[in-house]
Formats: C-alpha cells, sequence, structure tokens
C-alpha cells in the first residue's frame, strides 16, 4: 500500500477536516507549506467549478515540486463527489478517469495527494483505485438512533473527561438530546459548558437546561415530546420556532406521523406483554416470539437506544391503543388536506391538528382518549 495517497470521507464534516488536515500537517509542516503545498478547493455545485478543480488538482500532482522536492496536494472538501448531476457529466467523467489512471500507475515517492470529501460511492472507479493504491478513512455517523446514541456519548464523555470534567448519567442523555449527534456540535457545547463551569468539575442536568443550546434537531424532538405528552402550550411554541427556523409544516407533519407510528407500535407491545415498565427504564420480555416477531422487521426495536426506546414507551402508555390509530388517522388526513387544499394557511390547519392531538380524554366522548 502506497503512503502518499490518502483518502477521507463520511458525514462527520468535522473528523473528516480535521483529520484530512493533521494528515497534510504530517506531510508539510506549516512552516514549509508555502514552497510545498497546492490547496484545491473541491466544495463546488457546479461543472464548470468541478471541472477546474479537477483539472487543477491533476495538474497539481502532474507538476513536480519547487526546486524538484516534495509536493503534496490536497483536494479539500471534494463535495461534488455526492452531486449525482456533476458526476455524470462525460467530462467530468473523463477526468475522474485520469485521476484513476495516474492513481493506478502511482504517484514519485516525493509526491502526496489528500482527498476529503463529504461522501464517495464505494462502487466508483475512484474509490476503488484509492483503496487499493492507498489509505482510505471513513467518518461517518450512523443512520439509526441506537448506533449513533452511543457514538455521540462517548465523544460528549471523553472530551469532557480529557478537561477533567465529570457529568451525571442523565445530564449526558439530555446533552446529547439538545446537541444531537454531530461532533462539531457536541465538541461546541461541550466547550461552552466547560468554560460557564471553569473551576466547578461536576456538570448536572440543570447546567446543561442552561447552557446548551437544543439544535434543530433537537428542538423537533422536544416537539414531538411535547406532542405525545400532551402539552398543547409547549407544542404550538415549538411548532411556531421551528417554522421561525425555516422548518415546512407539511415536513413537521410527516415528523408527526413517525412519531405516531412509533406509539402505535410501542403500544402493541405494551398490551401483549412484550415491554414491563419498570421506572424510567422499560424491560423487554424475554419471550421467544418476539426474536421471531422482530426477524420480519427492518428496525429491531429492541436495538434502539434504552434511553429513547423508554420515553416512547412511557408516551405511549399515556393513550389506548384505539386512541393512537385514531389520532394516526388524524395526521393522515390532514397530511392529505394540506396538500391538496394547498389554499389553506397550514400553520392555521396545523395548530387545529395539535390541539386535537393533546386534547385531554373527555368523560362523555373517548375517541381520542
Amino acid at each position: 500500500m502506497a503512503e502518499n495517497i490518502y483518502l477521507f470521507y463520511g458525514n462527520d464534516e468535522y473528523l473528516v477536516a480535521t483529520r484530512a488536515r493533521e494528515c497534510v500537517r504530517s506531510l508539510c509542516p506549516e512552516a514549509e507549506e508555502s514552497l510545498v503545498l497546492e490547496t484545491i478547493d473541491g466544495d463546488v455545485a457546479k461543472i464548470d467549478d468541478a471541472l477546474s478543480a479537477l483539472h487543477t488538482c491533476i495538474s497539481a500532482f502532474r507538476t513536480v515540486g519547487l526546486f524538484g522536492g516534495k509536493k503534496v496536494v490536497f483536494f479539500r472538501n471534494a463535495s461534488f463527489f455526492k452531486n449525482l448531476v456533476i458526476m455524470k457529466n462525460q467530462q467530468i467523467k473523463n477526468l475522474l478517469g485520469e485521476l484513476v489512471s495516474d492513481i493506478k500507475a502511482g504517484l514519485a515517492t516525493d509526491q502526496f495527494l489528500v482527498i476529503s470529501a463529504p461522501g464517495l460511492d464505494k462502487r466508483s472507479a475512484l474509490f476503488k483505485a484509492i483503496n487499493t493504491a492507498g489509505k482510505v478513512s471513513e467518518f461517518s455517523i450512523p443512520e439509526r438512533d441506537y448506533e449513533a446514541r452511543p457514538m455521540a456519548l462517548r465523544r460528549a464523555t471523553d472530551a469532557l473527561k480529557k478537561e477533567g470534567f465529570q457529568i451525571d448519567p442523565d445530564a449526558l442523555e439530555l446533552f446529547i438530546d439538545r446537541a444531537g449527534f454531530e461532533t462539531r456540535q457536541i465538541l461546541n457545547e461541550v466547550e461552552k459548558i466547560i468554560l460557564y463551569k471553569r473551576d466547578e468539575k461536576k456538570i448536572t442536568r440543570k447546567d446543561v437546561q442552561l447552557i446548551t443550546s437544543p439544535s434543530s434537531e433537537a428542538i423537533s424532538w422536544d416537539f414531538t415530546d411535547a406532542v405525545a405528552e400532551r402539552n398543547l402550550p409547549e407544542a404550538i411554541r415549538l411548532f411556531r420556532q421551528l417554522l421561525f427556523q425555516k422548518q415546512s409544516a407539511v415536513g413537521l407533519m410527516v415528523q408527526l406521523g413517525t412519531l405516531f407510528n412509533h406509539l402505535v407500535r410501542f403500544r402493541e407491545y405494551i398490551d401483549a406483554g412484550w415491554i414491563l415498565l419498570q421506572g424510567n427504564r422499560i424491560q423487554w420480555s424475554n419471550d421467544p416470539a418476539l426474536d421471531d416477531y422482530f426477524a420480519n422487521m427492518p428496525d429491531d426495536p429492541r436495538k434502539m437506544h434504552w434511553f429513547r426506546s423508554s420515553k416512547i414507551a412511557h408516551q405511549a402508555n399515556r393513550f389506548s391503543a384505539r386512541a393512537l390509530v385514531a389520532r394516526k388517522k388524524l395526521i393522515a388526513d390532514t397530511h392529505e388536506q394540506m396538500i391538496s387544499e394547498g389554499n389553506l394557511p397550514h400553520n392555521l390547519v396545523f395548530e387545529t391538528l395539535l390541539a386535537k392531538l393533546c386534547a385531554s380524554p373527555s368523560p362523555r366522548k373517548q375517541k381520542y382518549r
């Protein structure tokens, strides 16, 4: 394996950028950059710009270094690798073919190519060539909550521990609920809370509530939690905040649909005796039927992080199965109404829906209990 071709890619943009820059620094100390390093910006969205960036990259490592010495080419943040329109362009394909050929032929011992990108198709000739001739490092956040959450919890804990801080378990869970799973956001929020606490090394839930800024994802979680807990004032407040942050009412409707899909499923598990509610943490039954049942599902809810699954189970327990199914249908009907009757004010329709979803059970009519 060559030691002069490197690819750093993945959706965790902070780690991709950081590790790629560390690699460049190891190959080219800062004092040598002006003589040795050539950086090409690959964060482009137009075909002409992508052609220019690729052409510059290829020309750069084909050119010897100043005075015939070392040459480091850093093709930084090649975001267009994920742009299907750009990647289907024939001129782009031709230049990528040249790049692949050069990589397969091998660079000179004093030439180095470092590429960072938010994504690259593993089936592509470029990925295969680098994987064979160089070194590939992937930094990605898993799509599934039960895989991404433990990584985020560990990353926050390690960052705090490195600075000599400890955090209560429930405070850590809340921290990740608010900060989300992105590494950059986690580290930014860690830095804020460290600056706030200073010499006090113990971080509590109250500290997190006071200091940690909710990400847009966290606000969305808070919004669906407020609906599931029938907290109408909070649900409306968060809905208006999300609209102000340019979230669409239709998109939020989809989130509500997903929420009630989860609630219906967990209500079924509770009624079947598969979930035992014990304090804040649920316990799954040892019934062998669970393995057969969940084997046919794309996601096994038992693999969901315990904090999230426990919250959903307790929220589902607030409703009867019939009430959840009725609310699920109400969401679907309202969604259809918003799409088909475009002249209706979406915010008004949505807030009327929230009032119905959060309604308390009537002593006479139990339809939405």
